[in-house]
């Protein structure tokens, strides 16, 4: 087979790869001027090939900024990935995520290979559920505050004992309620922002503030930390206390001891920091362990803890680490979550 057989059959290769693949798919040169536009790009874009090719790729792109990025990215020979509005040739916007990635033939760059993804349904969608599970939660708010109010009316002019009882576990359901749309309103915020940058935080400082916190919150409960004289630094966001307590109020609520026992520490090894919060309760199943994150499906028969412990799995996700539950010796559970360190530790 001689060269040009070789090049005839990449020729081939290439338009059936390139131009049958069904997203939206460009190739520019050096200077981002289309070279070619496969099927699924004109289709979506309304243009034909002749009018797409010899004019920059950055004008099917709405924002500068977003061009901008684009160009600085290429320039430092990464791939570019990310959010991007493109124009039809009918003046339609059309939301979704673009990457591209320089081409390069025996050493040499030899142009840009740019893909599309139409996710305009998908942010609709994420919109509209976010406004619902807006307004959801402040509905519930003020209808659980009615409730509240009305308990501790009729609770000032009861005197029987059983049924003051009862009051007082209504009262309890009613708050938990309460402190289920606050961590949904939490978990909706980790979800908007997940791709927000993460920053350098003093994990040792939020940990002492958290665990003075919940200390004060459960005064019939003993607390023991060893955070060591070091400072810990991780990559992490604002969102670290509402997991790190998360996980103290977890280890206290289901402790069934007369005096709860929660032991707190941290350790840093190999680029990152492991939190270990150990309780002396009645333990976790390895059967139920990945149930409590939320990570299987919950039926009539097996109950997860709510949306706490699922918060704190999907926000150390985000934070390039995890979190897991495992024996405690002697008795009780050990939560640990391990996050990345920062450089700057």
């Amino acid at each position: 087979m001689t060269e040009r057989d070789d090049g005839d059959i990449g020729a081939a290769i290439y338009r059936t790869a390139f131009r049958g693949t069904r997203a939206p798919a460009i190739i520019t040169d050096p200077d981002l001027v289309v070279r070619d536009a496969n099927d699924a790009c004109l289709e979506f874009t309304g243009y034909s090939r002749p009018e797409l090719v010899g004019e920059t790729a950055l004008d099917l792109f709405e924002e500068s900024a977003v061009c901008d990025e684009i160009v600085a990215t290429l320039a430092r020979g990464d791939t570019w990935n990310g959010e991007v509005e493109v124009a039809t040739k009918d003046g339609r916007l059309v939301y979704g995520r673009g990457s591209c990635t320089p081409v390069t033939v025996d050493g040499e760059m030899r142009g840009y290979v740019g893909f599309f993804t139409d996710r305009t349904q998908h942010r609709q969608y994420e919109q509209s559920l976010r406004i619902l599970n807006r307004v959801l939660r402040h509905n519930l708010r003020n209808d659980a505050n009615v409730v509240l109010g009305r308990i501790e009316m009729v609770a000032e002019q009861v005197d029987d004992l059983a049924l003051r009882d009862s009051l007082a576990t209504a009262r309890e359901r009613v708050n938990a309620i309460l402190d289920y749309a606050e961590t949904a309103r939490s978990l909706d915020d980790l979800l908007s922002n997940t791709g927000s940058s993460l920053r350098p935080v003093r994990l040792d400082e939020v940990l002492r503030r958290t665990v003075r916190a919940a200390a004060e919150r459960y005064p019939d409960a003993e607390f023991v930390t060893d955070f060591g004289s070091d400072p810990v630094v991780v990559a992490a966001d604002d969102a670290v206390g509402t997991a790190l307590e998360a996980v103290l109020v977890n280890a206290v609520q289901h402790n069934d001891k007369a005096t709860p026992r929660v032991a707190v520490d941290v350790a840093v090894e190999s680029g990152h920091a492991t939190v270990t919060v150990a309780d002396n309760g009645p333990g976790v199943p390895a059967s139920e362990r990945d149930r409590i994150f939320g990570r299987e499906e919950i039926d009539a028969v097996h109950h997860g803890q709510g949306l706490k412990l699922f918060f704190v799995d999907r926000l150390m996700e985000t934070y390039g680490g995890e979190v897991w539950a495992e024996d405690n010796d002697p008795e009780g559970s050990a939560f640990k979550l391990r996050f990345r360190t920062s450089d700057e530790s």
